[in-house]
């Protein structure tokens, strides 16, 4: 158990590096340049905030903390635990500049920098997708998901319904297929459309996140949720059965390749694009960000 438990954090780290692009260096720390600044502490917050947000996107569950520093002149060492409810999984020895800019790793020795690039801003279109909150809001979230995703569903259980209740009167919020995982991920998509013209498009949608692992083995369940929710079963089937909307869902694919999108969940907020799972508060920061707060 415990050498699974090393291998899942192996590569979640080499995932996380990869993922972000690190450069590979032969250089020992030292060459490095940083002015130590006297708000060390706040860096350190940022530094750990910006790693947790990195591993979240692939591994919501895992957390890092730091458990020692130790001043090397210009840098720090800090020692990493990885972690999750059952406790720690490994532990890891980096080094940081004070300022927070990066983390250096000494296996592999590569360096992952922690300063944000400024988003693209791309141009996505809200279609005629499915949205709740105002029409003209000042803030626009356009998601791009598939209905067979594990984290697109954590993030629609989670946390859609918290930007619904906190943010439903201030954000527009734009839900668009892009289903990557074949034929069931198509039909679900068709399934939460048919039910969007019988005025329940929203409930489907929660429905069908909320039950997913019984659907995927089971898609005879579209018809009994369909009958759950109240709507007009034959007409309902006679929809699904057509695959009226199936070049619907295939245009928001599309069009989701067309503004980069590669995975899901991928979300636009205001344009600009972030990929992967986001726990609450980093999307309500960033949401607040957009609203000027």
């Amino acid at each position: 158990m415990r050498d699974l438990a090393i291998g899942v954090v192996v590569g979640l780290i080499v995932g996380v590096l990869i993922g972000y692009a690190f450069n590979m260096t032969q250089s020992s720390p030292e060459v490095c340049e940083a002015n130590v600044p006297a708000n060390f502490s706040e860096n350190l917050d940022k530094a750990v905030e910006k790693l947790n947000s990195m591993i979240h996107a692939t591994h919501p569950d895992v957390n890092i903390k730091v458990t020692k520093t130790k001043s090397y002149g210009e840098f720090y060492l800090l020692d990493l635990e990885f972690y999750d409810k059952n406790g720690t999984l490994a532990t890891e020895s980096v080094f940081m500049p004070a300022n927070g800019s990066m983390i250096l790793f000494n296996n592999p020795r590569c360096v992952l920098t922690l300063e944000e690039p400024k988003p693209e801003i791309v141009n996505v279109s809200a279609d005629d997708d499915p949205y709740f909150g105002p029409e003209n809001a000042k803030v626009v979230i356009v998601e791009f998901s598939d209905y067979t995703c594990p984290y697109c569903a954590k993030f629609a259980n989670e946390v859609e319904p918290k930007i619904r209740e906190n943010y439903g009167d201030k954000v527009k919020f734009v839900f668009r297929d892009f289903p990557v995982h074949g034929e069931i991920a198509y039909k679900a998509a068709e399934a939460a459309d048919c039910a969007g013209e019988q005025g329940k498009y929203w409930e489907y949608h929660r429905t069908l996140y909320e039950n997913q692992r019984e659907w995927i083995s089971n898609t005879s369940m579209f018809y009994t949720y369909a009958e759950q929710l109240g709507l007009n079963v034959s007409a309902f089937k006679a929809c699904l059965d057509s695959d009226k909307y199936k070049g619907e869902v295939s245009k928001d694919q599309q069009d989701g390749i067309k503004y980069g999108v590669t995975g899901t969940p991928t979300f636009f907020i205001n344009g600009k694009k972030y990929v992967g799972y986001m726990p609450y508060d980093q999307f309500a920061k960033l949401i607040d960000e957009e609203l000027g707060k």
